[in-house]
């Protein structure tokens, strides 16, 4: 994709990985960088430090972009990873003319695939990002603050 500057900072990926994983991220066209959680290489600012840590546990991390007129050809390449973080923020997928029902039940068929979906669509949808911070704040793997 010609909005991505670079990769800098990812490590070389395994040569025999545990497991195959991707990054997926969304580059909103029509804003600068491709969004406001963006740096100026096209990446969320957390992107690279999320592959290296999968990267240094042995599994690769590419990471892909989702363009919603290549919609079918972003699935078949999903198809190829055993797990898929998704690092899409909502409404992006809207601003740069997708469908995110379209983008969420792609990746539902990825989850019937048996490759795992971090978030899956349907704890995006119930459980939005900040409101799940405060409903496990509780639990063992809560913060109460």
């Amino acid at each position: 994709m010609a909005s991505l500057r670079d990769n800098m900072g990812l490590l070389k990926q395994p040569r025999k990985p545990r497991f195959k994983t991707a990054l997926a991220q969304i580059y909103v066209r029509s804003q600068p960088y491709g969004g406001s959680d963006k740096s100026s290489n096209g990446h969320r600012y957390d992107s690279i430090p999320f592959a290296n840590g999968m990267i240094n546990a042995g599994m690769s991390c590419q990471l892909i972009h989702y363009v919603h007129q290549e919609h079918v050809k972003f699935f078949e390449v999903c198809r190829n990873f055993d797990a898929i973080i998704v690092r899409c923020n909502p409404g992006q997928i809207k601003a740069d003319g997708g469908d995110q029902q379209k983008f969420d039940d792609g990746m539902r068929e990825m989850r019937k695939l048996g490759i795992q979906v971090w978030p899956s669509p349907d704890v995006m949808e119930f459980m939005g990002a900040k409101d799940a911070l405060c409903k496990v704040a509780t639990l063992n793997i809560g913060l109460e603050d």
